[in-house]
């Protein structure tokens, strides 16, 4: 390359160049969101809806919701930085249903827009990041591995007070999954899960069969399936590299080798100058080039020179320095993105000291409360869903016939410590009072936010009262309904009362089947199974009724049945997946194909719902290696970053560094062709 030709920068294999001075990269409309104004010549960004962003996204404040995504284009093929920052979590009680509140925090960087030097961030912990690569996902625009080198340029403003990491590569953080987190997985032993939009739990497990311990015969499957994690470690070694300025002005790296271990280094001399506009260089030859890039793949680590120059000139060089490159982690693409790959300007990254995680809570609809509470949480409506034959009321409106009170008078419970002592239990009191209607919906006001790519189990106790004729066909159920989207009803258990030949003939619809001869079904009293003819009612108190073969654990919808007892009613349900946040409406719906009998009572307590929809962090997760030696932000102002993916020469360093002088005399860069260098 014929240097004396250019007039200003080298812009061959310039693939990023963030230049807060060009308004093409940065602007006072883009907020503190800086944009490269080249592209790498082999950029490549596809038509991506990154659905799952926000699980790795939210934690450092990219996104302000853990449920959403975002969309990537073929034209987002510069690299863009964003301003690092950390959400606030307030989670709703047990008592509150309306979601989570987030409140999003900053890392202080004022913009600088006066002066004759430019426009500049000026940085006192806070600082810039952004991902160049996603792993398994047509979207790089920067090589992970670099065949001829790699050069990285930043010019900063250095104060009396600069120090700390400017410039960090690599995986900002450890793995957010691995090990994974009760409250969000499935695999990992939860009763429910979150999945992603790629039908994946939140963990890091990998199956891989096993010869069972208890395969006794050849027929049998003698394998069965162990799930085993990496260490979290493992996806950072050799994976993250920082640079810094010391507080004594000496310029530093360091990086986690292969072994796990933090290498750091820093140079015996302290830069010059150590205050005002600088523009430090920091290059990376190898010792052997590779020009075929397939061949990146799988070649051996390299070992090459790393060379540091501040103004065009070298004062630091280490030989035989490991060559760093990037990679992936091990796990599932959708939950790293993000993460690996990643370019810290002006700072190195807290790691997970901000993740989340999602966690279960249980919401109390009713539990015991008084009057008050039911008068102004709860109607009486019509059936709200809409059938072919029915068309339900706009508006709330409310349906005569039903009377709901807090009845402290008919139930007790026993004293946890003394079994003589009883005290009064506060119940709900759904009393018929007369009319015409048969079917109520006992309606809880408050709408209920939801996020979708879980189940959430919604379930109470009733106590009946001999408020259905045996004549009828009478069912007591949880409805849930939302005026926005499909809710899908993964499981029921509804009450019924009285069990009939018909109704049971019904069941096999539902999947319940009965016994080869076709005469009977079990059911379960108090968890003992008995066994009936069809064709005699189930009257028996507490019992849940099951098909041939089955128990109520075994069956997602089976029935319960049965007067003057206590039976469960549950729904599990969810909104359609990778919709983010919904709102949904929960209620009780009784319906009849008679009239109800007036005086007659349905009693209920402990309604509820859980879901693994708060967030919470995982105290396993702080303090790991990335948060321990990479938190560090640079104190000083950042203008200028160009990354090359090869190696410089001492004149092409030394060229930049005088068309930066050139160009901004004000700068007073002070560059000259010669010096020292101290080896090391």
């Amino acid at each position: 390359m014929n240097l004396e030709c250019l007039n200003n920068i080298i812009t061959s294999n310039l693939a990023i160049h963030i230049d807060l001075t060009d308004l093409n990269s940065w602007d006072l409309n883009t907020g503190l969101t800086s944009f490269s104004i080249t592209k790498w010549s082999d950029a490549v960004s596809d038509n991506i809806n990154l659905l799952d962003f926000g699980l790795t996204g939210f934690d450092n404040s990219r996104t302000n919701e853990m449920w959403s995504g975002i969309e990537l284009t073929p034209q987002d093929n510069l690299f863009s930085m964003y301003r690092v920052g950390y959400n606030d979590i307030q989670n709703p009680t047990t008592g509150e249903t309306s979601g989570i509140t987030i409140t999003t925090e900053f890392l202080p960087i004022s913009a600088v827009t006066t002066g004759t030097s430019g426009n500049y961030f000026e940085l006192n912990g806070g600082y810039l990041q952004g991902f160049f690569k996603l792993q398994d996902y047509n979207y790089e625009l920067l090589s992970a591995r670099y065949g001829a080198g790699i050069t990285i340029e930043t010019l900063l403003y250095l104060n009396p007070d600069s120090q700390g990491i400017f410039y960090m590569m690599g995986a900002r953080a450890e793995d957010k999954y691995n090990p994974y987190f009760s409250g969000e997985t499935m695999t990992g032993g939860t009763t429910t899960g979150v999945i992603t939009s790629l039908d994946n739990f939140l963990d890091a497990l990998e199956p891989h069969e096993v010869i069972s311990s208890s395969f006794i015969l050849p027929e049998e499957n003698m394998y069965e399936t162990e799930y085993s994690e990496a260490p979290p470690l493992d996806n950072i070694k050799n994976n993250v590299i920082a640079f810094e300025l010391t507080q004594d002005k000496k310029l530093a790296h360091k990086y986690v080798n292969t072994d796990g271990l933090v290498v750091t280094n820093t140079s015996t001399s302290a830069i010059n100058p150590t205050t005002g506009w600088t523009i430090i260089s920091m290059v990376f030859t190898p010792d052997d080039i590779i020009t075929d890039p397939d061949m990146l793949e799988c070649a051996e680590r390299r070992l090459g020179k790393l060379i540091f120059y501040v103004n065009g000139r070298a004062i630091w060089i280490i030989k035989e320095f490991p060559e760093f490159y990037f990679h992936g982690f091990d796990n599932d693409k959708e939950k790293q993105l993000g993460v690996p790959y990643s370019i810290s300007w002006g700072g190195g990254s807290f790691g997970l000291a901000e993740s989340w995680h999602y966690d279960y809570q249980t919401y109390i609809i009713y539990n015991g409360e008084d009057q008050n509470y039911i008068d102004t949480k709860f109607l009486v409506e019509a059936d709200p869903i809409q059938t072919d034959c029915y068309t339900p009321p706009t508006g709330d409106t409310y349906l005569a016939g039903l009377s709901l009170s807090a009845d402290s008078t008919t139930f007790t419970y026993v004293d946890d410590c003394d079994p003589d002592v009883e005290y009064p239990l506060t119940v709900m009191n759904i009393e018929y009072t007369g009319g015409t209607g048969s079917t109520y919906f006992v309606k809880f006001l408050q709408p209920i936010s939801v996020i979708s790519n879980r189940d959430y189990v919604a379930n109470l106790s009733v106590f009946v009262d001999g408020i259905f004729g045996s004549e009828a066909i009478n069912k007591i159920s949880i409805l849930v309904y939302s005026d926005d989207v499909d809710v899908d009803i993964v499981s029921n258990v509804e009450y019924v009362f009285p069990v009939t030949t018909a109704y049971l003939q019904s069941l096999a619809s539902d999947g319940l089947q009965s016994f080869p001869d076709g005469q009977e079904y079990e059911w379960v009293v108090d968890g003992v199974m008995y066994y009936g003819v069809s064709g005699l009612p189930v009257t028996q108190d507490n019992a849940s009724i099951v098909g041939y073969g089955q128990t109520p654990e075994s069956v997602s919808d089976y029935y319960s049945t049965g007067n003057n007892a206590w039976l469960p009613v549950e729904t599990v349900f969810r909104t359609p997946d990778n919709t983010g946040q919904n709102f949904v409406y929960l209620g009780i719906l009784i319906e009849s194909s008679s009239e109800l009998i007036t005086g007659s009572t349905i009693y209920v307590k402990d309604f509820e719902y859980t879901a693994a929809d708060i967030l919470v962090q995982d105290e396993r997760k702080l303090d790991l290696t990335i948060e321990q030696n990479f938190d560090s932000g640079f104190i000083g102002g950042i203008q200028k970053l160009r990354v090359y993916d090869r190696a410089f020469t001492s004149p092409e360093v030394l060229h930049n560094a005088l068309m930066e002088a050139k160009n901004d005399t004000t700068k007073n860069l002070l560059v000259s062709k010669g010096g020292r260098i101290i080896y090391h």
